[in-house]
């Protein structure tokens, strides 16, 4: 993926603001063409949840209003993430089975993030947190004050289990994040899958058989 088609939403003057000043930033455009959504909020991200089924958007950006800490901004089921350089925190739903959302959560490291064979534990470890890959928590409030007391406020929203990306900055410092985010796991998608398209296994295989065909 060259360039990424994004759909932005925003809920108040804070998220127009929040825009104009980040693709100030001549780099943004390169990376990406934006959509910005003239509708707000809940009407906002409908419109812009139609645009990527339609194929018309790779990805939805969500602004949330000030002062909302929304870890789910397009309304979906899944494994909800907050992501700031290498932490990478996920959040438990006591109401699905966990090892599913355990499978889930590894998955994402593999397919999303790159990651082989992730190491993930159940509790942060604040001073060496950047030993291990990801952290499954299941108290989301205090889960939310670690992660913003070692990120100082910054961070990336993501829900992953699902084929719709869809990021949501958890301050005005971390919008670009949110893109890059977005086009990264995107582009690890492809990679994942276009690997397990073609497995190596199978060409060795043929080429053993091709061998006692031709001694």
């Amino acid at each position: 993926m060259d360039t990424l088609k994004i759909g932005i939403v925003h809920s108040d003057q804070r998220g127009q603001e929040t825009i104009a000043n980040a693709f100030e930033d001549i780099l943004l455009d390169e990376i990406c063409t934006k959509t910005i959504y003239e509708k707000q909020g809940e009407e906002g991200i409908d419109e812009a949840l139609n645009d990527w089924e339609e194929g018309n958007t790779d990805a939805i950006l969500v602004i949330p209003a000030e002062g909302e800490e929304r870890l789910n901004p397009a309304s979906l089921r899944g494994v909800d993430m907050l992501v700031w350089e290498d932490l990478r925190m996920a959040f438990t739903n006591e109401d699905e089975n966990f090892e599913e959302q355990m499978q889930t959560l590894r998955l994402a490291m593999e397919r999303e993030f790159d990651i082989h064979n992730p190491r993930i534990v159940p509790t942060l470890d604040a001073q060496n947190y950047k030993t291990y890959d990801a952290v499954m928590v299941s108290d989301r409030e205090q889960g939310i004050r670690d992660f913003m007391e070692i990120s100082q406020g910054n961070g990336v929203a993501y829900t992953t289990g699902r084929e719709l990306v869809c990021t949501s900055p958890f301050s005005v410092e971390s919008f670009r994040e949110s893109i890059y985010l977005a086009k990264d796991i995107l582009k690890n998608r492809e990679r994942y899958d276009e690997a397990r398209q073609n497995p190596l296994p199978k060409l060795f295989v043929d080429k053993k058989e091709e061998n006692r065909r031709h001694p």
